[in-house]
């Protein structure tokens, strides 16, 4: 008697704000690959959202895990609450993680006052350099937030020595986005 596996419910947080980008193709070929496997697929677009920095106001202690704050982090919360997943697809900027991705992260704090179901993570990360160990710091600050917020890492693509829009273009690191998508169940 085989158990039945279930579909997971999983959040692409793209946090570029250039549309269509490396990123943005990274983000697209692994959602292809885990709607492909049965999974749901969200896919957020922060790195063009309206998204303040958290306040440290504590608001969200006292009142379930709402924030204070009305941005467009408001239409981010209720598929992050049930969301089984949560995959960033990001460049890097200055050696590290754009200030769009630490904002939306910033604002997860909120899960304090009603925490989210999210147990498991993935990071897409395509940068300009040529040097590829000028990413052990994102991917640093990638795996100790996991470790903190307690997720099984379920896979990382870094894509290095792609800057111009589109550049990734016959990358290997598209077709290794679809798989990571495809493997997860």
């Amino acid at each position: 008697n085989k158990e039945e596996i279930m579909p997971k419910k999983i959040v692409v947080a793209h946090c570029s704000p250039r549309a269509g980008g490396n990123s943005s193709m990274l983000a697209d070929e692994f959602i292809r690959g885990a709607e492909e496997a049965g999974n749901e697929v969200v896919r957020m677009d922060v790195g063009r959202a309206d998204i303040h920095g958290c306040k440290a106001c504590e608001y969200c202690f006292t009142h379930e895990g709402a924030c204070v704050q009305q941005d467009d982090m408001q239409t981010f919360y209720p598929d992050l609450q049930d969301a089984d997943v949560l995959v960033y697809a990001t460049p890097m900027y200055c050696y590290n993680m754009p200030a769009q991705m630490r904002a939306f992260e910033d604002r997860m704090f909120c899960q304090v006052g009603k925490p989210f179901t999210i147990t498991q993570t993935a990071l897409l990360l395509c940068f300009e350099d040529k040097d590829i160990t000028t990413a052990d710091a994102a991917i640093g600050t990638f795996r100790q937030g996991a470790q903190f917020c307690k997720r099984e890492i379920l896979g990382e693509v870094i894509v290095n020595n792609v800057y111009a829009k589109g550049a990734i273009a016959g990358n290997p690191g598209l077709e290794e986005a679809y798989r990571l998508g495809l493997s997860i169940s």
